[in-house]
């Protein structure tokens, strides 16, 4: 919920809550303030009444507004409502009771005095009253509104810059600035937090560019080294054997030193051009490359090339990223030996037959994950893959049934 409607509904509850106890409150109050006065006009009555009173004529007195009958003793003067049918209707008074004694007989007397009138008054009062608050609150509601929206206007626009905000594509953050200190101090926190780790961000780009570069000349130094031992002529076997094993982890090293590389350059956007071309023909440049390995391995490929796709991206890394998936559905193949490739639907479907996995699948994307199996594998050529498709907003996907398949589903 946001935060513009979760106050107007808590304006809301409240004012409704207000105008239901202020208005029966204030009714209420209205009402004694009238009764207060009509009691005050039948006092008025009953001293002109009492000042007309003449011995032996006090039943004369008797009208539609006044009632006297005898009593046989003094009662206290009271205050009460009461009702009169007055043409089927019930009409309601405000009556005072009191006692007179006169020629050694007292009589009760009650006055009345309709309230018809005051209890139109009084809706009137309170109607005019609750509607001048309400259009008051809902004035002040409008107006509330209005305030606290242009108020988080700036706030949302940070929100949306703090969304498109991306450190690979160079982006620099520039926050609007804003007069509510709240929200001021929030984008000076957003802004300084956002500084320090696009610094951090370049330190560690350049310092992986350049321990990577740097690698490559001892590397290559080493493999010319080893390489000019294993020429000689006076080495035992047990020598040569150690040499081979020191030039092929030389070899390994420089892979994953070259992978790194190559990874580093797909997060930081270093591949930015482009062209259009078709999928299909690109997957049969790849098999010819693999043909021998698929035939030395005895594998049965079956090709499902049921569209025609053509995406836009870069051709180095699209060949790298189908190489990749190629060279993994051949290397990690077994049993059955069997490779499937369908293109449908703008997808690019690769199944093979392989072992089970020896860590769990939702790694099998992360880097350095790698079966037990298959020591030679460097781990790295399906999180290269990923970082291809996350570059392009391709979805990559990977499930295992009795076949491992991954699918590509372009953009």
């Amino acid at each position: 919920m946001k935060l513009i409607t979760k106050s107007s509904l808590t304006f809301i509850s409240a004012s409704v809550l207000f105008f239901l106890v202020g208005s029966i409150i204030m009714y209420f109050s209205v009402r004694t303030i009238f009764s207060s006065n009509l009691n005050d006009i039948l006092l008025e009555k009953k001293t002109n009444l009492e000042k007309q009173i003449e011995p032996d004529n006090v039943e004369r007195f008797y009208s539609n507004d006044v009632f006297v009958i005898k009593i046989n003793s003094h009662i206290p003067s009271s205050f009460s409502d009461t009702v009169i049918i007055e043409n089927r209707k019930y009409v309601l008074y405000r009556k005072i009771d009191f006692s007179y004694f006169i020629s050694d007989q007292y009589y009760k007397i009650s006055v009345l005095e309709p309230q018809k009138k005051t209890d139109i008054l009084v809706s009137k009062i309170v109607i005019m009253n609750v509607g001048l608050a309400f259009i008051f609150f809902l004035i002040l509601f409008f107006v509330n509104r209005h305030s606290v929206n242009n108020t988080l206007k700036i706030f949302y626009r940070t929100i949306s810059k703090l969304e498109q905000f991306n450190l690979n594509n160079n982006d620099e953050l520039h926050l609007d600035s804003a007069q509510l200190f709240e929200i001021k101090k929030m984008n000076s926190v957003i802004q300084k937090m956002a500084d320090t780790i696009r610094k951090d961000f370049e330190l560690q780009k350049e310092y992986t560019e350049n321990v990577s570069h740097e690698l490559q000349t001892p590397l290559a130094v080493i493999n010319s080294k080893v390489d000019e031992l294993m020429q000689s002529d006076n080495l035992t076997k047990p020598q040569m054997e150690q040499l081979a094993i020191l030039m092929e982890t030389t070899n390994r090293l420089s892979k994953i030193n070259q992978a790194l590389i190559f990874l580093t350059k797909i997060d930081n956007r270093f591949y930015t051009k482009g062209s259009t071309f078709s999928v299909n023909q690109l997957l049969k440049e790849q098999l010819d490359l693999f043909e021998e390995s698929i035939q030395q391995k005895n594998i049965k490929v079956t090709l499902n090339l049921l569209d025609t796709t053509h995406i836009y991206m870069d051709k180095y890394l699209a060949e790298t990223m189908i190489n990749n998936l190629v060279r993994n559905a051949i290397s990690h193949n077994n049993g059955i030996k069997e490779i499937n490739i369908s293109i449908e639907n703008n997808c690019f479907i690769i199944s093979n037959s392989g072992d089970e996995l020896t860590f769990p699948s939702d790694k099998i994307l992360d880097r350095f994950s790698k079966s037990t199996t298959n020591k030679k594998s460097l781990g790295i050529g399906l999180s290269v893959v990923k970082s291809i498709c996350d570059l392009y907003h391709f979805e990559l996907s990977y499930s295992q049934d009795n076949f491992h398949t991954f699918i590509i589903k372009f953009k």
